[in-house]
């Protein structure tokens, strides 16, 4: 067994959760641990090759349990907006020069300068030759004029000089921070790799952990150390876990290797990471079940990174591009019907793949906006056909993805909708886990289109609006069942969305939306069950392009 115990030496433990700024992370997640040994590796110039092994070594593990406090006994400091000096990182590598650094490089600067300003006056003089009045002699006047000004500054532009001033205390930039903080109440927690043999690499290992001094922000300082004993986890991997945390996996290191040799420190980044779900271990020894969803928490993310900015009434047409961009992208038509919905005599009544829209609901500032989309994959779908979908978003991404790994989506009258692959996203609506955890209520956040027709529920003449409201919770309540397998125990519908940046059920379009075929009655729905039900919850006819998403208010 590999352990590594952590003391938060402060008592506390300042880490932004990776999809919500305003809280703090708890428990800390493995791959932020891996960095930290990462940033530990290259303290040093030489980087340490058997250093370098024990990491490379690590990453080819399984995900770790943790023996941490759980969440009932984690204290969370209240979050305040804090506004700070924004850091210079617009100049770059003369940024933090000494001084006599700084010398050689005013005296480059002059010297550039004093070239560009000969330079300047020579393309002068040649062009007055010409012509004394022509626009390009007017340009290298100019350029002369120009060019003095750098050499009185120094050689620095009038740019670089302003810069400069706003890096005076007084004149810099301020930027809103928060800096959310937990206070467990053991200040130790443990990581447990249980299968693993340290035994070559524990001198390694030893070293970087001694030279980590923190673990998230500067001030939550840490001591770290290999341990040896007999520790009980509190939350081991299991992918029927209700914890997402972010692990780690083979080529980890490289990876972020790569991403420092891109953001240098300086501009924003993402930890390269993979969600791994967790549960208590207390959970698996009281064996207590929930309802479940047909449709996994093991997703495909799209996250939005440009061009058009839909909302989620086009939810429908983003989802058709999706799955018209893979369809293409596989060129035949013999796909496994639980990635292409379709069998040999027509749609198959089996669960199959979706392609679900993400739009941006249920918070105090949501707009309803698109922030991306997943194929969210069933429960039942075997390895062979996951390997196989996987292929295939692998093929998609190498034919059709730009330099940047950009991805777009377009099709019918949906603009351009530029999306990138990634395996964890910080965008709230892009969090499987949000969709997916257990919950005794959950409202849409776009509409369901029943299987069946209810009737006019905008009638006002003889209780027909009523009666159509009934027929509709009794196909929600029926969907309900073929979903999750049980029934709730209230459905209330309506036409308007229920949900902070939902849409009205008006401004869908109609589904299917296609010729000869009669469009379904769409509601917004308020479901509750008398027990917590696990989602993802996809609902109605439309549930495999993106309708009838819903989304748990009443978390256990």
């Amino acid at each position: 067994m590999l352990a590594i115990e952590v003391e938060l030496l402060t008592g506390r433990y300042a880490a932004t959760a990776h999809n919500d700024r305003g809280r703090a992370e708890w428990p800390p997640h493995p791959a932020r641990f891996f960095s930290a040994l990462v940033a530990a590796l290259h303290d040093n110039d030489d980087v340490d090759l058997a250093e370098r092994e024990a990491l490379l070594w690590l990453e080819q593990q399984s995900a770790p349990s943790l023996r941490a406090d759980p969440e009932s006994k984690v204290g969370r400091r209240q979050v305040q907006d804090v506004y700070v000096p924004v850091n210079d990182v617009t100049l770059g590598e003369t940024a933090g020069l000494s001084s006599e650094a700084w010398d050689v490089e005013f005296a480059n600067q002059k010297t550039k300068a004093r070239s560009k300003l000969a330079n300047a006056e020579a393309r002068f003089q040649e062009e007055s030759l010409k012509n004394a009045e022509s626009d390009a002699s007017k340009k290298a006047l100019k350029a002369i004029e120009k060019a003095k000004r750098a050499v009185a500054n120094d050689g620095f532009s009038d740019a670089d000089l302003e810069t400069s001033v706003s890096l005076i205390p007084e004149r810099r930039t301020r930027q809103v921070r928060t800096f959310p903080v937990v206070l467990p109440e053991t200040p130790t927690f443990v990581f447990l790799w249980p299968e693993a043999a340290p035994s070559p690499h524990r001198a390694a290992l030893e070293r970087l952990c001694a030279r980590v001094t923190r673990l998230g922000h500067s001030s939550s300082l840490v001591r770290c150390t290999l341990v040896d004993g007999d520790f009980t986890p509190t939350l081991v991997p299991s992918d029927e876990g209700d914890v997402v945390l972010r692990a780690i996996g083979p080529g980890q290191l490289d990876r972020l290797d790569r991403a420092f040799e891109h953001h240098r420190g300086v501009q924003g980044r993402v930890l390269p990471a993979r969600p791994q779900r967790y549960r208590p271990v207390s959970e698996e020894t009281a064996a207590v079940l929930h309802a479940e969803s047909v449709f996994s928490p093991d997703w495909v993310i799209f996250e939005r990174v440009g061009g058009s900015r839909p909302l989620a009434s086009r939810t429908t047409d983003l989802a058709r591009a999706l799955r018209a961009s893979l369809i293409e992208m596989h060129g035949r038509q013999d796909l496994p019907a639980t990635i292409s919905g379709h069998a040999e005599n027509g749609p198959t009544r089996a669960p199959h793949v979706a392609f679900v829209p993400l739009p941006f609901v249920g918070h105090e500032h949501a707009d309803g906006a698109l922030m991306g989309c997943a194929l969210v994959l069933p429960h039942a779908l075997s390895a062979c056909d996951r390997d196989a979908l996987l292929r295939l978003v692998a093929k998609w991404e190498k034919a059709r993805a730009d330099d940047r790994g950009d991805l777009t989506l377009a099709g019918g009258t949906l603009p351009p909708f530029r999306v990138r692959r990634v395996d964890v996203s910080a965008k709230l609506a892009l969090d499987p886990q949000r969709w997916s955890q257990p919950a005794m209520r959950f409202i849409t956040a776009t509409p369901i289109a029943l299987d069946r027709n209810p009737g006019n529920l905008r009638s006002n003449q003889g209780g027909t609006a009523r009666k159509a409201a009934l027929e509709a919770q009794r196909s929600i309540s029926d969907a309900c069942q073929n979903v999750v397998g049980v029934r709730p125990v209230s459905v209330e519908v309506s036409l308007a969305p229920l949900l902070p940046g939902a849409q009205h059920v008006r401004d869908f379009r109609p589904w299917p939306g296609q010729p000869g075929r009669t469009p379904r009655v769409r509601v917004h729905a308020d479901i509750r069950f008398d027990a917590p039900v696990r989602g993802p919850l996809l609902l109605g006819a439309g549930r495999y392009f993106g309708l009838g998403l819903c989304l748990p208010v009443e978390v256990q």
